[in-house]
């Protein structure tokens, strides 16, 4: 059962004139207070009228709540890069995600979760050239079956996700440098002993497509903790963390801290970030691999505004309508048999 919705009835005294009554939610960011109405008539509601309202008004309460949470959010926030327009935005993906998985049992939103989880593995993996169609990662992944005809490092680099999953699932700290290898260790296992969990101590090492330098290996521990110090004191400062987090995603990345699993492993920490400030993943798709990769090189030619622009444009094009659909789907159940499956919010 999903949790209730806190509704309450209020009755306003115009001048002259009768009663009005009202079914109000009342927000609340940091201390700032809002109400969203609907008009109910101006006799007082019975019960049954009142849960007739409670449902039929339901949607459209809980988006409009969303909506104004967001714009009390973005005040409080700075960016260099996104617009204020862009912020609100981005609060409102946030707010509509936090209503619609405040709205999920428990169980509903593990599977939620999992079926999120498994197009986003099937999505970094493939953009590092891993062939497993989205229903082979599934079956591998849920089920146990190994599909057949591929190589055991594209079945590994797959299976390694659970334990990546399990592991970043019970962490709730910050980001740390240990953090970060363990990340490695699970992604590279089974794959590369040697490397796993190790920062590479060669610099003879490039990125694809990109003719800048990596940073040199004596220093890779120093720049780390030197951007994931930068990322939490921009936090403190106020910056939008959805900006940070790209900026950070873009700086690890060009730091290459490994020999191989790079792009994993920062794609995990960047989704990291976002979901620890309450906004939803972003799924990276391998169909999306060149303009990603060029957008995320922008950051070399000083180029920020642009790459943030398309990591925001990503998100919100992933996720508002979807989100939208979903927060309906979970407030107004289907009739007929009052139950939903977890794919009808995919």
């Amino acid at each position: 059962m999903m949790g209730r919705r806190p509704y309450r009835v209020e009755v306003t005294y115009p001048k002259n004139r009768k009663p009005q009554y009202f079914l109000v939610k009342d927000v609340r960011v940091r201390g700032k207070k809002r109400k969203v109405k609907k008009y109910l008539g101006i006799t007082p509601p019975s019960g049954e009228e009142l849960e007739k309202y409670r449902t039929e008004f339901a949607y459209d309460i809980e988006l409009e709540s969303a909506l104004k949470k967001a714009e009390l959010s973005s005040a409080f926030y700075e960016s260099k890069y996104l617009t204020r327009e862009q912020i609100k935005t981005m609060e409102e993906i946030r707010y509509i995600y936090k209503a619609f998985t405040e709205l999920l049992t428990v169980n509903e939103i593990d599977a939620y979760e999992l079926n999120f989880d498994i197009h986003y593995i099937h999505g970094t993996t493939s953009i590092e050239g891993n062939t497993l169609s989205i229903k082979e990662a599934h079956d591998l992944l849920v089920n146990g079956i190994v599909p057949k005809e591929k190589t055991l490092r594209e079945i590994n680099e797959i299976q390694n996700f659970k334990k990546v999953r399990e592991h970043r699932n019970k962490y709730k700290k910050k980001v740390t440098i240990n953090f970060v290898k363990n990340l490695h260790a699970l992604i590279m296992d089974n794959i590369d002993f040697e490397s796993a969990g190790v920062f590479r101590r060669s610099d003879d090492v490039f990125i694809v497509g990109c003719d800048l330098r990596v940073t040199p290996s004596i220093v890779i521990e120093y720049e780390l903790e030197k951007i994931i110090e930068e990322y939490y004191t921009k936090l403190d400062e106020g910056k939008h963390p959805f900006e940070e987090a790209v900026l950070f995603h873009y700086k690890f990345e060009m730091i290459h801290p490994f020999t191989d699993g790079n792009g994993r492993v920062g794609r995990e920490i960047f989704n990291y970030m976002l979901n620890k400030r309450g906004y939803p993943k972003l799924l990276f798709l391998g169909k999306d691999r060149s303009t990603y990769i060029k957008y995320l090189q922008l950051g070399n030619e000083g180029k920020c505004d642009a790459m943030i622009e398309f990591f925001t444009n990503l998100i919100t094009s992933q996720r508002m309508d979807i989100l939208k659909e979903n927060l309906k789907k979970v407030v107004i159940p289907p009739q007929k048999t009052g139950q939903m499956r977890i794919t009808d919010f995919l």
